[in-house]
């Protein structure tokens, strides 16, 4: 098991606790983090004793904000063609979370945003701390929100309103998330794991076959919607997080800078493609033999002489 993920399978009765491990970055997530969860709740599908699980965040800060962007610039940014393999293992945590065959109840104990905000709306049941907030940051970095609120965030509310929490990448309070039906209730932070056993102490007299096969019922919705989408998503994210979106975006969150997305606006209303800034990678240097040159280059990358 990663750093980054504290399992305990014995939180309360019956129940284990999923808790993301990275107070310091917000309890954002990094790969090993994201295959240590899938570890966990595999373990948890398996052990009969586990009936429950309930997911969260270290400390009273952060729930979850999502992907590390630090690490999506520093390794996605340049290697673009590896994100669809991160992808995969990103899905496997939402597969786990649906198909466990258990109520996963998820504790919010802070900002959530990005895929932390997801992992709320994949969850069952959700218990939010007063000072909670949700937010979908991927506008603002370049990405976008289509791992799990582009599926599930309209099953929540009307697709209008959660258009406008995602397009204008708009902060709500936790009361307003449960005007919106993301959470069920909202309490003071420090009665927090007390509201989370209640519902567990409710549940734990009702029939575990009656609570499995609802979650299997009321999941055909979520699984419908991801099924048909995400493969997509992975290859969008694959294919775009190398453009100048992103690299603009994620860049100016690690460098600790303001993004400039209206520069980028006003090349791409002079015709600049956001995939291909400097044009096709079909231009080829007489002098070295380098190939597969942006076809505006005034220069070979390889090489400095002058080209054409």
């Amino acid at each position: 098991m990663h750093e980054t993920v504290i399992y305990d399978k014995k939180w309360y009765k019956h129940t284990a606790l999923i808790m993301i491990n990275n107070p310091k970055e917000y309890n954002s997530y990094l790969l090993p983090t994201l295959r240590s969860m899938c570890e966990a709740f595999e373990d948890a599908m398996w052990d009969d004793d586990v009936q429950f699980i309930v997911l969260t965040g270290a400390g009273e800060k952060a729930f979850c904000t999502g992907g590390n962007v630090k690490e999506y610039a520093d390794i996605y940014n340049k290697k673009p063609s590896d994100f669809w393999k991160w992808g995969e293992v990103y899905g496997r945590v939402f597969h786990f979370i649906r198909h466990c065959g258990k109520p996963v109840i998820a504790r919010v104990n802070g900002v959530t945003a990005g895929g932390g905000f997801e992992f709320v709306a994949a969850s069952d049941l959700a218990i939010a701390a007063e000072h909670a907030r949700f937010l979908s940051p991927g506008p603002r970095v370049g990405m976008t929100s289509i791992g799990g609120l582009s599926q599930w965030l309209p099953l929540h509310m009307s697709i209008k309103k959660a258009t406008e929490i995602v397009m204008l990448s708009r902060e709500i309070t936790a009361k307003e998330a449960l005007e919106l039906g993301i959470v069920n209730e909202v309490v003071p932070y420090e009665k927090i794991d007390d509201k989370v056993k209640e519902y567990i102490d409710e549940m734990m007299n009702l029939s575990p076959a009656s609570l499995h096969y609802f979650k299997v019922h009321i999941n055909w919705w979520k699984d419908l919607v991801w099924d048909l989408t995400w493969e997509h998503a992975k290859e969008w994210f694959s294919l775009h997080i190398g453009s100048i979106e992103p690299s603009e975006g994620l860049w100016a969150f690690k460098e600790k800078r303001k993004r400039d997305y209206v520069k980028i606006r006003e090349m791409i209303s002079k015709g600049t493609d956001g995939q291909f800034p400097f044009g096709p990678y079909l231009g080829k240097c007489d002098s070295c033999g380098t190939e597969f040159l942006p076809l505006n280059s005034k220069y070979c990358l390889n090489c400095g002489k002058k080209l054409g």
